[in-house]
């Protein structure tokens, strides 16, 4: 699911986000939804986000197959941002 068209992996979230909005996926979004509104794309706000995909790969296994793997690899590439920002 995340493509070259995406600037970031939280244009990722962002579409994730609404993808869940439209089909009213409240688990999902109460996993993630806090840590994106408190996310100040500092280490620590990454590492919030970066926790809160995470939880949502492991306790989300009802959604689709795509945004399952679009979480996981929002996880690695939030892993990655995490370790260049410190």
């Amino acid at each position: 699911m995340t493509s070259q068209f995406c600037a970031s992996p939280r244009d990722e979230v962002r579409r994730l986000l609404e993808r869940w909005c439209d089909r009213r996926e409240y688990r999902a979004l109460a996993t993630v939804l806090p840590a994106w509104c408190e996310n100040d794309s500092l280490g620590d706000g990454l590492g919030k986000l970066r926790d809160a995909v995470r939880s949502a790969y492991t306790e989300c296994g009802f959604l689709p197959i795509d945004e399952r793997d679009a979480l996981k690899e929002l996880s690695a590439e939030f892993d990655v941002a995490t370790r260049t920002q410190n």
